[in-house]
């Protein structure tokens, strides 16, 4: 696998002291919601991808993004979202590298 551009996400806390913890959702499909794929990442305010969350999609393409807070309870916060553009795709590698002797 070559090497890929990693791409940090950072959001504000939530204000309410009793969080828990986060979780991120994401979509390549069209708006993100509380059907799409998702982790859980504790309580934490950024994280980079794709290397900290590995179910994440390798593509080239926009994905919408949304992070929820989860208290106490298991009560699951309104959801704050986003669109990016992502490539984690690296470009294939050049052929027949060679080593030749100079006169």
């Amino acid at each position: 696998m070559g090497r890929i551009r990693k791409k940090r996400i950072r959001w504000e806390p939530s204000p309410d002291a009793g969080v828990v913890r986060y979780r991120l959702y994401w979509s390549k499909d069209g708006d993100v919601s509380y059907d799409s794929e998702h982790t859980d990442l504790g309580l934490i305010t950024e994280v980079i991808l794709p290397d900290e969350i590995p179910s994440f999609p390798l593509i080239a393409g926009d994905v919408d993004l949304g992070i929820t807070a989860f208290n106490d309870g298991g009560n699951e916060s309104d959801m704050t979202k986003t669109a990016a553009s992502f490539n984690f795709i690296s470009p294939e590698a050049p052929r027949d590298l060679t080593v030749e002797d100079v006169d």
